[in-house]
């Protein structure tokens, strides 16, 4: 390992690829020429689809079932009941190892799947073959809001996995993991303590106390999910769209008993993901359906759902808020406690959810937080771009309401109470140091880049004093928190140079539609030498190696370190042949650079050089050609691989540090800041959003253009969920009245007036090149940043998310 494998520093680097715009994307062809496959769009010779039962009631089981008329309806090749002997109660790993049954037969909320599963010639048969299914019920009293579940008398609602067949089947299961704890019941509640909350309460000169709620919004995606399984010789062969595909491949011999080499995983491209669905048991279970269908029929199955199915589940951050902050008068935060009832979960299994920010990126000492998951008869809830959605809430609505009480400039009170658990700026300073980092303030950058842009100093004023000439107020926020992440997940790729001199990664990943492989390919030209045109990534095939999939904001700095470990190694592999030649039993290799070393060359550019004249060079090209023109198997491939799994995280000199083990002995460097303006009609309560100016310290941006993206994308996912995005029940009946993309109301760009991208680079990541990550960060981030805007327009606070006109008008007293 090369001693510079694991320096931060970005100075004085000559980069060829990596920072630069205009780099073309390497799936960019297919994609916008409608070439691309994705799962979708897969079929095979003899196909059959399938599809699930969906209850028709929010809280019911099924007592028996008559389904002849089903399994004798034209073109239906097979019928899966929850009650056939190879699957009755029968329990799987699914998601990160957690269990499920493979089809229940108790349902939680309207529309779950249960109880059956139709295999036809056509999806259009399966609905139909479905609708004749002769089902006595078990129908029980429901309840859909997560305050009447609290209130006395409510109905008792069934558990699904009892915690003690959880243990059980993880016990049995080499593929679970400590993730696998998140899908738990979580039951009673967890509080977290840090410092004293009395002790701040008393230091204060202010107590602040509201209440804040997030409407349950959904997880749905625009490629429908789907599961297909082929047998080829009695070894499964399946095509995955998941943002965790490789797991799949990892439970089918858990499974089926097979060999893992023996599974073919296929990746194709994917209609975009956030989370969500890809989190749920469920996901990964069907797998399990489609390959025994498969296996019974002796045909490929595909198991298909369709764009109400999508629409079921939501996010961590449903749920209720009860605050009360500390204040000094000068905006200095004394405590902070909040006490969160969550819908249905997971977001409860943590105790410092809700609070993690405080610790993360504030020198506020006094914490308490309370978490309770409330179950309700509704769908599942789970990190949808992501897990941080509840942090984000309570940070930014502690920090916008304690702006709002003292009359401070909210960028002021960011700035006063910037730090790292419990300690101020100077403690983040010493870090700095301590990890080889650049003296930067990244807040202070992030805020008065934003504030210029927006013309802050200009626009800010006293909440619901700025009346338009069009008779709307004017109103502007500010949310602030750190940049994530870089702390989880493991990789591995392979390096290769083919026969003509251009390069192959080697190594299967989910693509969900960013250009995450862009900028691999990026790194990988830069580390080699070569030209980013003649590095090339395949992510759909399964080549033995697979990289961290994506999910939290982690990617690229995970993957980012195995590719820069492989090109390095695979260079100098490559300087080795250059120089020195290959010797065998059959055949030899003289050296392309007779009486260099291999520290006397160097590739740019894709050619080889001697760096102490460079004019005497040759081409890759030339230099590996002889290697690989024969029968490549007697002869030397120049090839290498890098594994990394982020644990143990490494410090500037290469060197493992126990002492940063745990991630909360790793402060956040990196910070963002954003900005909105809103119009907003005091008549009618309608808001438009005019202007919204994204700030992100990114640590290195390897793909600008990518970084963007994410900026843009995140910006009017957000305004959505602040503005109209919820998922409706119909109250008497439990049933969604909005699972569609037409009631269900999704923002698009033109929705949200000028979104300004401002990339700050302060090189304080812990990736490659101080890089960090930012995928998820600015979806989460502005969810809320609504809230602030439209309290400076009006000068009163709704915190009821989505902030819709009605909420407006109640908050005016109109209705």
């Amino acid at each position: 390992m090369m001693d510079s494998d694991f320096d931060y520093e970005i100075e004085n680097q000559d980069f060829s690829a990596i920072g630069k715009r205009g780099i073309w994307r390497i799936d960019g062809r297919e994609k916008a020429s409608g070439s691309a496959i994705y799962t979708a769009d897969i079929k095979l010779p003899g196909m059959l689809y399938a599809r699930v039962f969906n209850s028709p009631y929010p809280h019911a089981g099924i007592k028996s079932m008559d389904t002849s008329k089903v399994e004798a309806f034209p073109g239906v090749r097979a019928v899966l009941r929850s009650d056939d002997p190879e699957i009755k109660d029968k329990v799987v790993p699914g998601s990160y190892g957690a269990p499920w049954y493979v089809l229940p037969d108790w349902a939680m909320w309207e529309g779950e799947p249960i109880g059956l599963v139709v295999a036809a010639d056509s999806e259009q048969i399966c609905d139909e073959a479905l609708k004749l299914v002769e089902i006595d019920w078990d129908i029980r009293p429901f309840i859909t809001d997560i305050e009447d579940a609290q209130k006395p008398g409510a109905p008792e609602l069934h558990n699904k996995v009892p915690n003690d067949i959880y243990d059980a089947v993880n016990e049995n299961n080499p593929y679970a993991s400590a993730f696998s704890e998140l899908f738990r019941i979580a039951e009673g509640h967890r509080t977290f303590e840090q410092g004293s909350v009395k002790k701040g309460f008393a230091e204060a000169d202010k107590i602040i106390e509201f209440k804040a709620r997030r409407r349950m919004h959904t997880w749905a995606q625009p490629e429908i999910p789907s599961a297909i399984c082929r047998w080829n010789g009695g070894y499964p062969e399946i095509w995955v769209k998941h943002q965790h595909a490789y797991e799949h491949k990892q439970v089918m011999p858990v499974w089926f008993d097979v060999p893992m080499n023996k599974v073919t995983l296929h990746v194709p491209y994917q209609g975009a993901m956030f989370g969500g669905w890809n989190w749920m048991n469920w996901s990964t279970v069907i797998h399990y359906i489609s390959a025994l269908l498969s296996k019974r029929t002796g045909k490929p199955v595909k198991l298909c759902f369709n764009r109400r199915d999508d629409f079921y589940g939501g996010a961590l951050d449903c749920g209720t808020y009860e605050f009360k902050v500390g204040a000094k008068k000068d905006g200095t935060i004394t405590a902070v406690a909040i006490k969160s009832d969550y819908v249905n979960g997971p977001t409860a299994a943590e105790a410092n959810t809700g609070i993690y920010h405080f610790i993360e990126n504030s020198r506020i000492p006094n914490l308490f937080k309370e978490n309770n998951s409330v179950v309700v008869n509704r769908g599942p809830v789970t990190a949808v771009r992501c897990e941080q959605l509840a942090n984000t809430l309570c940070f930014n609505m502690v920090f916008s309401h304690v702006a709002a009480e003292l009359g401070l400039d909210p960028t002021e009170v960011a700035l006063k109470n910037d730090g790292y658990d419990g300690e101020d700026s100077e403690y983040l300073t010493e870090c700095k140091k301590r990890f080889g980092k650049p003296q930067r303030d990244s807040l202070r950058e992030c805020i008065e880049a934003g504030k210029k842009a927006i013309d802050w100093d200009n626009k800010w004023h006293t909440p619901g004093t700025r009346k338009l000439p069009n008779g709307k107020m004017h109103g502007i926020g500010f949310v602030w928190t750190h940049e994530w992440n870089s702390k989880r997940g493991a990789g591995t790729v392979g390096v290769l140079f083919e026969p003509d001199g251009s390069v192959s990664l080697m190594a299967q990943r989910a693509d969900t539609g960013l250009c995450a492989e862009t900028a691999y390919c990026q790194i990988a030209a830069d580390e080699l030498g070569m030209r980013y045109e003649d590095v090339f990534l395949n992510s759909h095939k399964d080549s033995g190696f697979a990289m961290m999939t994506p999910d939290g904001s982690c990617n690229l700095c995970t993957n980012g370190w195995v590719i820069r470990r492989a090109c390095r190694k695979a260079k100098r592999k490559l300087l080795e042949f250059a120089a020195l030649g290959y010797q065998e039993e059959f055949h030899s290799y003289p050296p392309a650079f007779e009486g260099c070393g291999p520290e006397d060359l160097d590739v740019k550019d894709s050619v080889i050089f001697v760096k102490a004249n460079p004019a005497i060079s040759k081409t890759v090209k030339e230099v590996v050609k002889e290697v690989m023109c024969v029968q490549w198997w007697k002869h030397p491939q120049i090839y290498d691989w890098s594994w990394k799994q982020t644990g143990a995280h490494v410090d500037p000199t290469g060197e493992a540090s126990e002492e940063l083990i745990d991630p909360n002995k790793r402060p956040h460097f990196c910070r963002q800041a954003h900005f909105m303006e809103v119009e907003v009609d005091p008549e009618t309560g309608e808001i438009e959003v005019t202007n919204v100016v994204c700030v992100n310290d990114v640590g290195k941006a390897i793909n600008p253009e990518g970084v963007q993206g994410q900026q843009y994308g995140g910006v009017y996912m957000a305004v959505g969920r602040g503005k109209h995005e919820e998922v409706i029940l119909d109250e008497p009946t439990g049933v969604m009245l909005n699972g569609n993309l037409l009631d269900y109301k999704i923002t698009t760009i033109l929705d949200c007036g000028p979104i300004d991208p401002i990339i700050v680079e302060t090189a304080m990541g812990y990736g490659p090149y101080g890089a960090n990550g930012i995928g998820e960060n600015v979806a989460d981030l502005t969810s809320t940043l609504l809230g602030p805007a439209v309290y400076n327009a009006l000068g009163v606070a709704v915190d009821d998310f989505p902030i819709t006109p009605a909420k407006i008008l109640k908050a005016l007293g109109k209705i």
